[in-house]
């Protein structure tokens, strides 16, 4: 019998000091004022806090039903432990529903209810499935439905390489226009499907300066060339989609998206093996050019980055005269394609007083070195990775150089970006009577 008592005391003393979470109410303390707001971010009865407390573990849901009986969700079965809670609520419910409008389909990811009476529910779940509900009344005067709308959102081109190459297709164009002024506008770019164990990166994409301010109602305009532009490596190649987002102050926010294909995307790299110019004639780092003869030069390239890269004419084994430069030598053959052109790489000579940086210019191979593509009608032509391109030429002195000339070299040119290798092989260049 004593035996017996003590375990009935046991578990008097165990149901005592449990009592705070057996005996306490799911729900309890269950506040929303002010019951009257006005959602429109003027800074007045913009939001109601909500207050209740959970008694043991649950889940929670608070949403708000219309005149046509219709529940609008502010949280919906979140999981909460025991404990006290208060949150904010401006009149947004997260409902994802898609919106087609004449400036085209949108996700409407939240929005602020209209204007009316609601009735409020705050509810609990607990693990044996006992439910208990708390409800009142708010209504919403004033509210700020609109949306920041964003319409006809393009994207050109829809496959991209991004390997500055100088063509259309490396660099992408995203517009759109936004119909409010929006408190925050993203767009990024992220992987359509991914891979076992690889992360969900998101790219942002800056937007370009232009008269309309970044949020402000208007036609707004991006170019994305992958970070290539700044340096970096773009994305893997694959399939992504870009998004755009807009959210205005009082919580409306909706979302557009398009597909993009990232092909050869890569920052472009080359090198002159060995660093090293073979000049014909060449002693003791100098050269001797009789007036009216010429000073040539083999050289090879090697494309040591992931991307193929672009090149034109002139050929190797052209001559220039010391009086011309590539602009003259290609009026002068009626040859548009060796005029400079963005993102083409040729190898070039220079001198210690040109007025022309790098006057002469060749391409990085000869054509049984390269890959030809044809891209909108015309021949274009790559060095692909790991290939190497033979370069020679020469320059015909017609002409003394000017006084001072002292100094020639070689050097890699990535046109309208960068001298990617300069002073390469520097020697002197002596031009003498025949």
């Amino acid at each position: 019998m004593r035996d017996m008592a003590r375990r009935l005391l046991w578990l008097l003393l165990a149901a005592f000091l449990l009592g705070g979470c057996i005996f306490r109410p799911l729900l309890y303390d269950v506040r929303v004022e002010p019951s009257v707001i006005s959602p429109n971010a003027d800074g007045t009865d913009d939001v109601t806090h909500i207050y209740y407390r959970i008694g043991r573990p649950a889940n929670v849901s608070i949403y708000f039903v219309d005149a046509q009986g219709v529940k609008h969700y502010f949280r919906n079965a979140q999981r909460r432990s025991p404990g006290k809670y208060d949150v904010y609520w401006g009149g947004v419910i997260n409902d994802p529903q898609l919106l087609q409008t004449a400036g085209g389909q949108m996700l409407v990811e939240s929005r602020v209810l209209p204007d009316g009476i609601y009735t409020w529910v705050i509810e609990a779940v607990d693990d044996a499935g006992h439910l208990q509900q708390v409800t009142g009344q708010i209504e919403l005067v004033d509210s700020d439905t609109a949306l920041p709308e964003l319409h006809n959102f393009t994207v050109v081109p829809k496959e991209f390489r991004p390997n500055q190459d100088g063509l259309r297709d490396d660099w992408v164009s995203i517009s759109y226009y936004l119909t409010k002024k929006a408190e925050r506008v993203q767009v990024y770019l992220k992987r359509a499907h991914l891979g076992p164990n690889e992360p969900n990166l998101k790219y942002p994409i800056p937007e370009q300066e232009s008269v309309v301010e970044p949020g402000d109602a208007g036609y707004h305009q991006y170019r994305y060339e992958g970070g290539v532009d700044l340096g970096a490596e773009p994305p893997p190649d694959g399939e992504y989609v870009i998004y755009a987002e807009a959210e205005d102050r009082v919580g409306n926010r909706v979302v557009v998206s398009s597909t993009l294909t990232i092909r050869e995307g890569g920052k472009p790299r080359a090198d002159v093996a060995g660093g090293e110019i073979d000049w014909q004639g060449e002693m003791n780092r100098m050269v001797s050019v009789p007036l009216g003869h010429s000073l040539c030069f083999t050289a090879t390239v090697v494309n040591i980055g992931p991307v193929p890269i672009r090149t034109a004419g002139p050929w190797p084994g052209q001559t220039f005269r010391f009086s011309e430069n590539y602009n003259t030598l290609a009026a002068r053959y009626g040859e548009d394609s060796w005029y400079q052109q963005a993102g083409i790489w040729r190898f070039g000579i220079n001198f210690d007083t040109t007025g022309v940086d790098f006057p002469f210019r060749w391409a990085i191979g000869r054509k049984e070195d390269l890959e030809e593509r044809i891209i909108d009608g015309r021949p274009q032509y790559y060095l692909l990775p790991g290939r190497r391109g033979l370069v020679y030429g020469c320059i015909q002195f017609d002409q003394v150089p000017p006084v001072g000339t002292n100094f020639w070299w070689g050097g890699l040119i990535h046109e309208f970006v960068e001298v990617v290798n300069n002073y390469i092989d520097r020697i002197s260049v002596v031009v003498g009577a025949p």
